[in-house]
C-alpha cells in the first residue's frame, strides 16, 4: 500500500536475496543461515584440509632443515609428502568451488518457496515519522532522526540506522519502477525534513 504519507510493504526475503543484500550493506558481516548449515560443512572441510596441508608443509620444511643431507631415503619420503600436500591443496580448492556451486544452486532452487514462506515474512511501514519493521518475533520502530542513510542498489532499497542496523526492502514488492522511485524519494524526503527540524 502506498499513499502520500505512508508506504506499507509485506514481503519475505529468500536466503539468496538476503545474502545478495548483505554483500551490499556497508557494514557487512558474514552470517550463517540455519536452513543451509549442512552445506557449510563443505566449506569447513575445505578450510580444514587447507590447514592440514599448511601444517604438513611446515613440517616438511622443518624436516628438510633438520635432516642430514646424506640420507638416501629422505628424497623418497619428501616426494611422497609432496604428493600428499599437492592432493590436499587440490582437495581444498575443489571443495571451496563445490561449496559455492552447491550453495548457489540450492538457494536458487529454494528461492520461490522462501519468498512465500510466512515464517520469514515481514512488514515494513514508512510513515512521515518513523520506519517500522515488523516480523513474527520482533517489532522495531526507528524515527527518521535516527536514520543515517538510504540508497538503492542491486534491486533493493537500503535504510541504514545510526546503530548500524539496516532495513532492506526488495524492489520486487512494488508494482512498478515508478513506485520504487517514489518510495526511495519518500525516504530521502523524510530524512531531509527531520534533519531540518532537528537542526
Amino acid at each position: 500500500m502506498q499513499s502520500k504519507h505512508r508506504i506499507i510493504v509485506d514481503f519475505s526475503l529468500s536466503l539468496l536475496e538476503r545474502s545478495e543484500a548483505a554483500k551490499h550493506i556497508k557494514s557487512y558481516k558474514e552470517a550463517s543461515f540455519k536452513p543451509y548449515s549442512y552445506i557449510f560443512l563443505i566449506k569447513k572441510a575445505s578450510v580444514y584440509s587447507f590447514i592440514f596441508a599448511i601444517t604438513f608443509t611446515i613440517l616438511q620444511m622443518i624436516m628438510i632443515i633438520l635432516k642430514a643431507p646424506d640420507d638416501g631415503s629422505f628424497m623418497a619420503r619428501a616426494k611422497v609428502i609432496s604428493c600428499i600436500l599437492l592432493v590436499l591443496f587440490g582437495v581444498s580448492l575443489a571443495l571451496s568451488i563445490i561449496y559455492d556451486a552447491v550453495l548457489n544452486r540450492v538457494m536458487k532452487k529454494n528461492q520461490a518457496s522462501e519468498q512465500a514462506d510466512e515464517e520469514f515474512s515481514q512488514r515494513v511501514k514508512l510513515t512521515r515519522y518513523y520506519v517500522e519493521n515488523i516480523t513474527h518475533s520482533v517489532t522495531g520502530r526507528v524515527y527518521w532522526e535516527h536514520i543515517k542513510s538510504s540508497y538503492r542498489n542491486t534491486g533493493f532499497i537500503y535504510i541504514h540506522m545510526l546503530n548500524d542496523s539496516c532495513v532492506v526492502i526488495p524492489e520486487r514488492v512494488f508494482a512498478s519502477e515508478d513506485e520504487v522511485a517514489s518510495a526511495a524519494e519518500f525516504i530521502l524526503t523524510q530524512m531531509a525534513k527531520r534533519k531540518q527540524q532537528v537542526g
